[in-house]
């Protein structure tokens, strides 16, 4: 064999190519693309980046990177002592609100409306021995055994007698009606009223602590104790995301944008890596934007409108799994 002939030396260059090429992660001679995109790695319910709804210092963070959360999970918790005093002393008031309509509305205890005949009963027989002296004064003042001064102290203590006995009775009478139909509104007005303070209060209480909105993983912590939480400037505290479900959010460029469609199949790599990942289009954006996903070709325009293609993982074509880091650069190449 010899080493001049130019077969050999052929053949020799179409190797040394190919280990080149699948050293770089480059695209596969073999492979044909109807088009190729830049794109980043996220979480298929897409990444959140968390922002408090108050503006206060962060007391405590409950969470690190890394942490797993359910659903509605406190995150941190900011420093908001005054409101929760506010709002114990709201819920207090709205207790004793609450308990006074409940008294209203079901009325005195029986005990209490007891005792108010026994009153009765004994202001009735005080004005029953007050008109008995009375008729006995009337009947000796014709005989003068009594004076005309004592018949009419006795007179008097009559009518004091007689309107005692009509006030026991009247409040006998208005415990055993109980109270009145505006009296009972009146009273559940005031305890709805001091219920729904209370309820403002700590709603704004609850505000103080950031919870997830989704299951998933905490992808960063962004602040920590001490800090002022920005809620007035939107400022993210805690990203969460749910690492069950990767996808890559894959830019097209106008002059392709027509060509993904759902279902496409895919390939999906890191530029300069070995692994490579089997993927389909599951969604397409019927809207154009920004790009925010700069390749690395220093003529590709950063400024053009692309349509965003998102890309669902398959498996890895060597059996690696998809990679769980959102905002990792890779590169998306639709089949034909």
């Amino acid at each position: 064999m010899r080493y001049s002939d130019p077969k050999i030396w052929v053949h020799t260059a179409l190797l040394l190519l190919g280990a080149c090429a699948a050293a770089d992660g480059a695209v596969p001679p073999t492979t044909r693309y109807e088009l190729t995109a830049s794109g980043r790695v996220d979480a298929r319910s897409e990444a959140r980046y968390l922002a408090a709804e108050r503006d206060a210092r962060i007391s405590k963070v409950l969470v690190r990177p890394g942490d797993v959360v359910a659903a509605n999970a406190a995150l941190l918790v900011l420093g908001c002592d005054d409101v929760a005093a506010e709002a114990r002393a709201a819920r207090s008031a709205a207790d004793a609100a609450a308990a006074e309509a409940r008294l209203v509305s079901i009325g005195p205890r029986p005990e209490a409306r007891a005792e108010a005949h026994a009153r009765a009963a004994a202001a009735t027989a005080r004005l029953t021995d007050a008109r008995d002296l009375l008729a006995r004064a009337e009947a000796l003042h014709a005989t003068g055994f009594v004076s005309a001064r004592r018949l009419a102290e006795l007179r008097s203590d009559v009518a004091i007698a007689a309107a005692q006995k009509a006030e026991s009775e009247a409040a006998a009478a208005a415990l055993d009606n109980g109270a009145r139909v505006d009296e009972r509104r009146a009273s559940a007005a005031s305890s709805a009223g001091a219920a729904a303070q209370a309820d403002a209060l700590e709603s704004k209480l609850e505000k103080c602590t950031l919870r997830t909105p989704i299951a998933g993983t905490v992808l960063k912590v962004l602040h920590r104790e001490g800090e002022f939480s920005g809620a007035s400037a939107g400022t993210p505290l805690i990203v969460v995301g749910d690492m069950q479900e990767m996808i890559v959010r894959a830019e097209v460029t106008d002059r392709d944008a027509g060509l993904a469609r759902i279902g496409q199949r895919a390939d999906i790599w890191v530029d300069g890596g070995a692994s490579r990942w089997n993927g389909r289009v599951v969604e397409t954006s019927s809207l154009m934007g920004r790009r925010t996903a700069r390749s690395l070709d220093p003529s590709d325009r950063f400024d053009r409108d692309i349509r965003e293609v998102l890309v669902a993982f398959d498996r890895a074509q060597d059996g690696t799994p998809p990679p769980q880091l959102v905002g990792l650069r890779v590169t998306v190449g639709l089949r034909s």
